[in-house]
Order: structure tokens, then sequence, then C-alpha cells
């Protein structure tokens, strides 16, 4: 599951774009809040153009050295919150809804894993894609931006396990200043996880039922995690952003975002597996607010795309 330089600046171009369009960064005069569906599209070829060559995170910035990094530094809050604003404190709403694909089933991704110690892997990374009951799509990177006010990530860490070598989803959300832990669940079996995209390190070891592996992102954009041991299969989509209002959906498709300041928003889910999303403009009310996502996949066309092969991107 070799990345090509086009694959990385294609993720790296989603997550400037999703910083351009959000970043909490709406104005706080009562008004609409700042951009639009609009907007947000014809941003993205700049985006594209601006994405960095294959290996290296998606920016904003410069590098941070690690032990700099946490929800409170100096060096995150630069990026998070520019204008030093006081959390949001008015009314706010909860985003609660389930993400769809119509269309195409997902083909099989051709590859080959281990009989009997991973057991999780060829249901994880079988198909181009996963998908659950009634259409449920899994993985999809569910985001709400262009509100007013900043609103401040709550959690210290995000968390992944690993299990019959396969990670706990295909697609991870962080927002900057985040922690990524990893922890490896099965009995026997050990893995070397790492964070490609980020400065190497050291190898680090995620021992059977032992302490979480952790990882800090130094700066927003797309990472890829993976395994060193090796297992080429073994790989999770890491998308660290530059706000905290973002999911991703299981296998029952469903998503969740909280603390959202009521007004109008942009919402997005993205699939990375097939380089696809949909965009909604809603408005959020204080409480709860559904919404659904339906994305739809051709196999035909996104194997011209990908120069005739269905493989993973």
């Amino acid at each position: 599951m070799q990345r090509t330089a086009d694959n990385w600046r294609m993720r790296a171009a989603i997550v400037a774009l999703l910083g351009a369009i959000g970043c909490q960064s709406g104005n706080t005069t009562g008004g609409a809040p700042a951009g639009s569906a609009a907007p947000a599209a014809s941003a993205a070829p700049a985006a594209v153009s601006a994405a960095p060559a294959a290996g290296s995170a998606a920016a904003a910035g410069s590098a941070m050295p690690a032990s700099e990094l946490s929800l409170t530094s100096e060096s995150v809050l630069k990026v998070m919150n520019p204008k030093r604003r006081e959390p949001y404190s008015g009314p706010t709403g909860t985003l609660r809804g389930r993400v769809t694909i119509k269309g195409d089933p997902p083909p099989d991704t051709g590859l080959s894993f281990p009989v009997g110690k991973c057991g999780e892997a060829a249901a994880t990374y079988g198909r181009l894609f996963r998908v659950g009951q009634q259409n449920a799509l899994a993985d999809a990177l569910v985001t709400v931006v262009n509100y007013s006010g900043y609103v401040p990530e709550r959690e210290e860490a995000e968390k992944v396990t690993i299990h019959g070598c396969a990670f706990s989803s295909r697609t991870v959300a962080m927002t900057f200043g985040q922690r990524l832990e990893v922890a490896n669940l099965d009995p026997l079996e050990a893995y070397m996880p790492n964070l490609e995209g980020a400065p190497f390190m050291a190898v680090l070891v995620a021992m059977p039922q032992g302490e979480a592996v952790k990882f800090h992102p130094p700066q927003p954009g797309y990472y890829q995690l993976v395994d060193k041991m090796p297992k080429p299969f073994l790989t999770s989509e890491v998308f660290v952003l530059k706000f905290a209002t973002h999911d991703v959906t299981g296998l029952d498709g469903q998503f969740e975002i909280k603390n959202i300041p009521v007004g109008k928003v942009l919402t997005a889910a993205l699939l990375p597996a097939i380089d696809q999303d949909v965009k909604k403009e809603i408005e959020i009310k204080e409480g709860d607010n559904k919404l659904d996502f339906e994305l739809t996949f051709d196999l035909a066309k996104y194997t011209e795309k990908k120069g005739g092969s269905t493989s993973s991107p």
C-alpha cells in the first residue's frame, strides 16, 4: 500500500482546505460566520498547489518540537487561537447523524493477510473501504467549521487501538495539540507503530496489552499511522486539524459532534479512501441537531481516476 506523491499531496490539500475554511475563526459580532460553501470550493485549487512534497506533514507554519506540544502550550495556541479569544461560552448544539454510501460495492484490495493471528485485518483492509449494515459508511471524517468563536479541544489525547493486526479505525481525526496514543490489545502479538509524516525519533514498540505508544504530531496536516514489523496493510490515515469540531464514523456510520456554537455552519463528510466528500451548510440550533450524509461510489470513474488500479490509494 505504498502511497504516491500525488496521494500525499491530495491528503495534504484536503487538510489545508479544511484549515483554511475552518480554524474556528468566524466573526464574533453576531452576523453570519466567516466563509461559506462557495468560497471553500473555490479555494481548493490554491490548496492543492500549495501542498507539500510526499512524506511531509501538510501545513501551516513550521514544525515544532514535540516537547513543546500540548493543548495549552504557547506554540499550539498561536495556531489554534491566534486572536487569543476567550473560549466560546454562548449557546451550543450537538450534531448527530449517519453517513451512508450508495453505488458500486467496494472492490477487493488484493492484499494478503497472515493466517491465524490477524483475524481482523481482512475485514478491515480487505476492501477499498468499509461498509456496515444498511449501507453505513465507516472511517468517514465529519467536520463542522465556519462558526463564530473559539471552541477548544477538551480531550488531551486521541486514542487508537490495535487488535488482530488492525487499527480500530482506518481514519483518525485529531485536534492540533492532542497527542496520539496507540495501545495494543493483543495478548501475544507485538507491533511497532510509526507516524509517517512526522519527524522520525525512535522505534517504539507497542507491547501486548502494554502501555500505549504516544505520538505528538508537530503541526496540523496529514499523516499516516503504519506498522514497521512489517505489516504493510496495517495503516490508518491521520488528520490533525486546526479545530475541535470533528468526528470519525464507525461501522454503524454514526457520528456525534458536541459544543458547536449556534448559527450557520459548514459541514462535510469525507471518505479518504476514495478522496470524496459531500458538504452541507446548515443552521445549528441549541440542543440536538440531526444531519445525514450520503456519498456515491462509481467504480468505473474511480478506476479511471486512479489510472486503472482498484487497489487502495
